[in-house]
């Protein structure tokens, strides 16, 4: 098991704990927050200008997008929000397997056959010089909204909408894509432009931008749209969820809306989750959505199929040989290609281990790969090192991608697991970022509440992460047919008297394998999240375990 780390920023202290939670994420003023002049950003007049023409004088437009959910609802703001004003537009989305990320020379054939004049790229461009020179050479101007830094020199473009291009000096650098398309709306004055927040949130979080600066702003007023008249597709996707009666929120993205948009594009068309956002009333939104759902049901399952080959073998080698190696490397036969990258970044996060997720699923000896990697190893430089093996590889430190025949494939393995076995010299550690020890008198209903003025949480302004010194286990109780553990715990109060200590219900969600940890009478240091429950009308407080101490290790790493 992997060990954890605990980094404590705030300790005990008379500072109220949302001061103190303020001041850690730079929220108390210090940085002000707005949402800035869309002209601050480079080309935004040429856009403009470029846009207008085109609306003025009928011009067929083509919004080329990508397959994942910033691609998508990129796609969805710009195309619907063209439509709404008349515009002659189409769109094309990428296909995963087929077309591969970004706009491709070949591809610019079905701009041609669409007999487009503009053609407005979201989510790429920046680096499509060969595909935009094609388009220029046959009279086919390109505006690029984009947000991918640049890596070489900018293709030919009427404008190019991207706060991460070089001399851009746009104040704020993390927007999403579709953040850059609500920019490009704000320039074009559009009436309507706050009915499309709701696009700018589902995809600014589920491209895992930071949500800081301009992006809270936007995903907060996105937020409140979603709430207050969510468009059918999505109202859809919510019941479909069980998030109909509760309040949509950055996690409501994050975990429920986010992966069904972007399981589309991984695991057939992303065009069925661009319908779905664009459906115009409930029965055609229902019908796709079902679709939708059906299909992020396979992607759940065959991750999960994965994932347990993956740990059964690694409990395997694990019982054989007392130790693992530095990098995790697995192979299915089948396994989709969409989901890959999800099997390995999982191992990845639970190992905390570099890992490639390998299939064969494509056939003729063909063997596709994604690996993820973990701080201080760069995973692309040390495939890299491996290319006399491979077909192709690209990627950056955190993430790659690579293609090898079948017959490179063992001794790829073998001399990458060396590798990472020389580089990577000590045992993974995790790291568990704590934001604040907490007195037992501090943990209540009010502080839940009080937290939720940080929302909206995510990349960049994760929930917060609280410490509870001395829980003695009560009770436990295994639930969710094996799978989940309970704990009641008490913890002192800060002056004993005729009540010293207060109890404490605490989820230790896939924790019911560990039952035996929590003796009885034990004290521990607990790292939470705070949740709730509610049951019989009533609201109750529950402790979301992070991670676990005996009170006897309290200057070792965790039990982890």
């Amino acid at each position: 098991m992997t060990r954890v780390r605990w980094q404590i920023a705030s300790s005990l202290t008379e500072i109220p704990v949302l001061e103190r939670l303020r001041a850690l994420r730079g929220l108390d003023g210090s940085a002000p927050e707005e949402i800035h002049d869309p002209g601050l950003m480079l080309d935004m007049d040429k856009a403009v200008e470029r846009i207008t023409r085109a609306l003025r004088d009928r011009e067929r437009i083509v919004v080329f997008g990508d397959y994942d959910a910033d691609g998508v609802t990129s796609t969805a703001l710009l195309y619907a929000w063209l439509r709404s004003v008349g515009a002659r537009v189409s769109y094309i989305l990428p296909h995963r397997v087929e077309d591969g990320y970004g706009l491709k020379a070949a591809m610019i054939d079905r701009v041609l056959e669409a007999k487009a004049q503009l053609l407005i790229t979201v989510d790429n461009g920046t680096s499509a010089n060969e595909a935009l020179e094609r388009a220029a050479a046959e009279g086919v101007d390109t505006i690029v909204v984009d947000h991918h830094a640049q890596t070489g020199e900018l293709p030919p473009a009427v404008a190019i909408l991207n706060p991460n291009r070089r001399e851009d000096h746009y104040p704020f650098k993390g927007l999403a894509a579709v953040g850059v398309a609500f920019k490009l709306l704000q320039a074009m004055n559009a009436e309507n432009r706050i009915s499309y927040l709701d696009l700018v949130a589902l995809g600014t979080v589920a491209d895992m931008a930071p949500l800081k600066g301009e992006n809270r702003l936007l995903v907060r007023r996105g937020l409140r749209v979603l709430n207050e008249s969510p468009r059918p597709g999505i109202r859809a996707l919510m019941s479909l969820a069980r998030l109909d009666e509760r309040e949509i929120s950055g996690r409501s993205i994050s975990w429920q809306l986010g992966p069904r948009i972007n399981c589309a594009g991984r695991m057939e068309s992303a065009d069925l989750a661009l319908e779905v956002l664009l459906a115009p009333e409930e029965s055609t939104a229902r019908r796709l959505a079902q679709r939708l759902e059906s299909v992020n049901q396979l992607r759940q399952e065959i991750q999960r199929e994965a994932i347990a080959g993956t740990e059964a073998a690694l409990k395997k080698a694990l019982e054989e040989t007392g130790q693992l190696d530095r990098a995790v490397i697995m192979v299915g036969d089948d396994w989709h290609l969409g989901v890959i990258g999800l099997v390995s970044g999982r191992i990845t996060s639970e190992y905390n281990r570099p890992s490639i997720a390998f299939t064969r699923v494509l056939g003729d000896g063909v063997v596709k790969g994604s690996a993820r990697s973990v701080p201080g190893f760069d995973i692309t430089a040390a495939i890299g090192e491996f290319r006399h093996l491979l077909e192709e590889f690209g990627g950056h430190k955190e993430a790659a991608g690579l293609t090898l025949r079948e017959e490179n494939l063992q001794a790829f393995i073998n001399g990458f697991t060396a590798l990472a076995n020389r580089e990577i010299t000590e045992e993974p550690e995790r790291e568990l970022a704590i934001d604040c020890e907490l007195l037992a008198d501090e943990v209540d209903l009010g502080l839940l509440e009080s937290i939720a003025e940080l929302a909206p949480f995510g990349t960049g302004n994760p929930f917060p992460v609280f410490l509870l010194r001395d829980c003695t286990v009560t009770r436990r109780f295994v639930f969710g047919q094996g799978k989940h553990l309970k704990l009641w715990v008490e913890a002192p109060l800060r002056e004993a008297g005729a009540e010293s200590a207060r109890r404490f219900e605490v989820l230790c969600w896939s924790g019911g394998k560990r039952e035996q940890d929590y003796p009885y009478g034990k004290a521990f240091d607990l790292a939470f999240e705070l949740g709730s429950n509610r049951w019989n009308g009533e609201t109750q407080l529950q402790l979301v375990l992070q991670d676990a101490r005996p009170v006897e290790l309290r200057t070792a790493t965790s039990i982890g």
